[in-house]
C-alpha cells in the first residue's frame, strides 16, 4: 500500500529533487574539472623537475662526477611530491640514486648497484617496466614516473625539431607521489559536499517558508471542512492569503458555511415545528390513553356486571327447564354467554396490556400450586371434550409474577384444548435447563405450519380457519401470552407440525425458595358427584352482597336453587343491620367495589369481627389487576373475576364449605 504524502512533503519533493539533481550534476562537473587540473599540475611539475634535473646533471654525467650527481639528486628530493631520483649514463647504467623507487625492477637494480656486484643493465629494467624514451610517462593511482633523457646543450636546442641524429648522454628518472594530490582531491570533495549541503539546507528552509504560506490556509480549510462534515458550523474563516487561488477558496468556504447555517436554521425551525406538533400529538395520545384507561376501568366493571348476571340467570333457567323441550335453547344461550365472556375478557386484557395498566410483581414463587390450579381449572373441560389432561410433577421455584404466570399457562392450556380433537392428549411438564426452568405445554392437535408460526402471536389470528370462529375466540389468547411474556422478561419457544401437534415452552429463571402468599382465584376440582348433585348447598347459610340489584338478585337466585339459605345486602350498613338481628352465615359472597368508600373486604372484615372467627369469603370483581388479587390473598379471601361461570362459583363454594366443616 502506497503511503500518502502531505502537501508540504509533495512540495519539498517536487522542489528539492530537481535542485538535488542539478547540484549533483554541477558538483560532478566541477569536481571532474578540478581533479583534471590537479593531475595536470602534478604532471607539469613532474616534467619541469625532470627537465631541470636533466639540464643540471648534464655536466656531471659527462664528467662521470658521481658525488656531484648524488648531491644534485639529494637536493632534488627537497621538492614537494618528489619521492625518488635516478640518473643514468649513456649506457643506461645507474650513476646515482636518491629516495626509494616503488618500481620492483628498479629496486632490484638498485640493490645490485649498492652491493657493488655485477651491474644489471638499466635497459633491461626499462624494457621490463616499459619506461624509455619512447614511453617516457607511466602512472598508477599513487605514483607518477617520468623518463627524461639528458641531451647535450650544443645539440638541437629545439626539442620540437626532433633531430634523429641527436644522441643522448644519459637519462633522469623521477618518481612523483600522488598522495598530496589525493589529499587535495579529498579536501576539494568535502568542501564541495559541504557547500552543496549548505545550499540544499538554505533551499529547504526557503521551501518550508514558501510552503508555510500555503499549508496553514489549507490546514485551516481542512479543519473547517471536517467540522462541517461533523455538523459543527463555525463562523466565517478570518484568513487572509496572498495566494489568489487560496483567497478564492476561503471566500467560497465562507459562502458555503453561511449557506449551510442558513439552511440549518431553516431546518431547525422545521424540526422545532414538527417536534411541537409531535408533542401535541403525543399529549393527545397520552390523553386518549388516559381516557382509554378510564374507559377500561368503567368497562371492566359495567360490562362485566350484566354479563355476570346473565350467566347466573342462564344457569338457573337451565336448572328450571331441565328435561323440557327448551333445554337445547338454554344450552345455546349458555354457550353464547360463555363465548361473550371469553371475548370480553380477552379484549379488556389486551387493552390493559397495550395501555401499560398491568405491572409485574416479580418474586420467588413455587410452580407446583400454579400448575395444579391451572390443571384443575381445565380438567372438567378436558373431560367434556374427552381429552386426556396429563400433568407431570413440576417442582421448584422460579422468579416471576405468579398471577401473570398462571394467566399465561391458562391461555396456553386453553389454546391446546381448543385445537386438540377428541381422544387427544394435552400434557403439562417441567424440565430443568441449567439455571432456568422450562414449562412445556404439549398437545397432539391440528398443529401449526412453519409459515403460520411467525404470525400466531398477532391479534385476531387463527391458523386453522381464515374467518374468525366465535367458538374459538378472536385469536387473542396467544397475543395476550406474548405480551405477558415480554412484560415478565421470560422467553417462549414454539415447535409445531401440521397434524402432529404443538409445543409451547416457557423459559423462566430459577429462584430460591422464599416465603410466599397463597394465590387465590383457583381451587381444587370437585368430584363428579358434587358437580351433578341437585342441591349441593342444602343446609348452608350464605350472604350475597352487591350494589347492583340485577347481579344481587341473580346470584341469590342461583345459590337458592342449589339449596342454600341466602340473605341479601347492598352495602355495609345493611350487613350490620342483619348482624344486629342475630344473623350468621357459613359463606359470604360479595362484590368488591360496593361504593366509593366501601369494599367487599370491609364487609367480610366486619362479619369476621362480629363472629370472632374466620368466616369463609369470596370476592367477585371485574378488576383483574394483580394488586387486587394480592390484597385478597393477604386477607385470606378467594377472588373471582366477572363474569363468573356458575359451575366455578358452585365448585369454589362447595370447596370452602367443605373446608370449614373439616376444620
Amino acid at each position: 500500500m502506497i503511503k500518502s504524502l502531505s502537501i508540504r512533503q509533495n512540495m519539498a519533493l517536487l522542489t528539492l529533487m530537481p535542485l538535488l539533481l542539478l547540484a549533483m550534476l554541477l558538483e560532478g562537473s566541477l569536481l571532474q574539472g578540478r581533479y583534471a587540473d590537479l593531475e595536470q599540475g602534478l604532471l607539469d611539475r613532474g616534467w619541469l623537475m625532470a627537465r631541470q634535473l636533466a639540464a643540471s646533471s648534464e655536466y656531471g654525467v659527462f664528467a662521470n662526477n658521481r658525488d656531484f650527481l648524488n648531491n644534485l639528486a639529494l637536493n632534488a628530493l627537497n621538492q614537494a611530491d618528489l619521492r625518488a631520483v635516478t640518473i643514468l649514463d649513456a649506457n643506461d647504467q645507474v650513476l646515482t640514486q636518491a629516495g626509494e623507487f616503488s618500481l620492483s625492477a628498479l629496486q632490484a637494480h638498485q640493490h645490485g648497484a649498492q652491493s657493488a656486484s655485477q651491474l644489471t643493465r638499466v635497459s633491461q629494467m626499462l624494457k621490463t617496466e616499459g619506461l624509455d624514451e619512447h614511453s617516457p610517462l607511466r602512472s598508477d593511482a599513487q605514483t607518477l614516473w617520468i623518463y627524461q633523457p639528458i641531451l647535450p646543450t650544443q645539440v638541437a636546442l629545439d626539442e620540437l625539431a626532433g633531430d634523429a641524429a641527436q644522441k643522448r648522454t644519459g637519462a633522469v628518472i623521477v618518481e612523483i607521489s600522488k598522495t598530496r594530490m589525493q589529499q587535495q582531491k579529498s579536501r576539494v570533495l568535502w568542501i564541495s559536499l559541504a557547500v552543496t549541503a549548505l545550499c540544499l539546507s538554505l533551499a529547504s528552509y526557503v521551501v518550508w517558508l514558501a510552503s508555510r504560506q500555503i499549508i496553514l490556509p489549507i490546514r485551516q480549510l481542512s479543519h473547517a471542512v471536517q467540522n462541517v462534515a461533523q455538523g459543527r458550523l463555525q463562523p466565517s474563516l478570518l484568513l487572509v492569503s496572498k495566494i489568489t487561488e487560496l483567497s478564492g477558496l476561503v471566500s467560497g468556504m465562507n459562502d458555503m458555511m453561511a449557506m449551510l447555517q442558513k439552511d440549518r436554521a431553516a431546518m431547525q425551525a422545521q424540526i422545532d415545528a414538527a417536534t411541537l406538533a409531535l408533542r401535541e400529538k403525543k399529549e393527545q395520545a397520552e390523553h386518549a390513553t388516559q381516557q382509554k384507561s378510564m374507559f377500561l376501568a368503567v368497562a371492566s366493571h359495567d360490562l362485566r356486571q350484566p354479563l355476570h348476571a346473565l350467566g347466573l340467570y342462564a344457569a338457573e333457567l337451565r336448572r328450571q327447564l331441565a328435561g323440557a323441550a327448551e333445554q337445547p335453547l338454554v344450552e345455546r344461550i349458555e354457550q353464547s354467554v360463555d363465548a361473550l365472556a371469553t371475548l370480553l375478557n380477552a379484549l379488556l386484557d389486551i387493552s390493559k396490556l397495550d395501555a401499560g395498566a398491568v405491572t409485574a410483581n416479580m418474586q420467588s414463587c413455587p410452580l407446583t400450586p400454579i400448575v395444579n390450579r391451572v390443571a384443575n381449572d381445565y380438567r372438567m373441560l378436558a373431560q367434556m371434550k374427552n381429552i386426556r389432561l396429563v400433568v407431570h410433577p413440576c417442582t421448584g421455584w422460579v422468579y416471576s409474577d405468579p398471577v401473570l404466570l398462571e394467566r399465561i399457562l391458562m391461555n396456553l392450556v386453553s389454546n391446546a384444548l381448543r385445537y386438540t380433537p377428541e381422544n387427544g392428549c394435552v400434557m403439562i411438564a417441567c424440565r430443568k435447563r441449567g439455571n432456568q426452568l422450562r414449562i412445556e405445554v404439549r398437545d397432539n392437535g391440528v398443529g401449526i405450519s412453519l409459515a403460520d408460526q411467525a404470525h400466531i402471536f398477532a391479534e385476531f389470528v387463527q391458523v386453522e380457519k381464515v374467518q374468525l370462529d366465535s367458538s374459538k375466540g378472536l385469536g387473542l389468547g396467544l397475543a395476550i401470552v406474548d405480551r405477558l411474556v415480554r412484560l415478565l422478561g421470560h422467553g417462549i419457544e414454539v415447535r409445531s407440525m401440521p397434524q402432529r401437534g404443538s409445543l409451547f415452552a416457557l423459559q423462566l429463571p430459577r429462584a430460591e425458595a422464599a416465603a410466599r402468599l397463597s394465590i387465590t382465584g383457583a381451587y381444587p376440582a370437585l368430584s363428579a358427584s358434587h358437580v351433578l348433585e341437585n342441591l349441593p348447598l342444602r343446609g348452608k347459610k350464605l350472604l350475597v352482597v352487591d350494589d347492583d340489584e340485577l347481579v344481587l338478585t341473580s346470584t341469590a337466585t342461583i345459590l337458592a336453587s342449589w339449596g342454600g339459605e341466602v340473605a341479601q345486602a347492598c352495602d355495609l350498613q345493611s350487613v350490620r343491620a342483619l348482624l344486629e338481628n342475630g344473623a350468621a352465615w357459613d359463606l359470604i359472597i360479595s362484590d368488591y367495589q360496593l361504593s366509593a368508600t366501601e369494599t367487599g373486604m370491609d364487609v367480610i372484615a366486619a362479619i369476621r369481627a362480629h363472629a370472632q372467627q374466620e368466616v369463609k369469603g369470596i370476592l367477585i370483581s371485574g378488576d383483574t389487576s394483580p394488586e387486587l388479587l394480592q390484597r385478597a390473598s393477604s386477607a385470606g379471601l378467594h377472588l373471582m373475576h366477572k363474569p363468573v361461570k356458575p359451575a366455578k362459583l358452585r365448585s369454589l363454594s362447595l370447596f370452602l364449605l367443605n373446608e370449614s366443616n373439616d376444620s
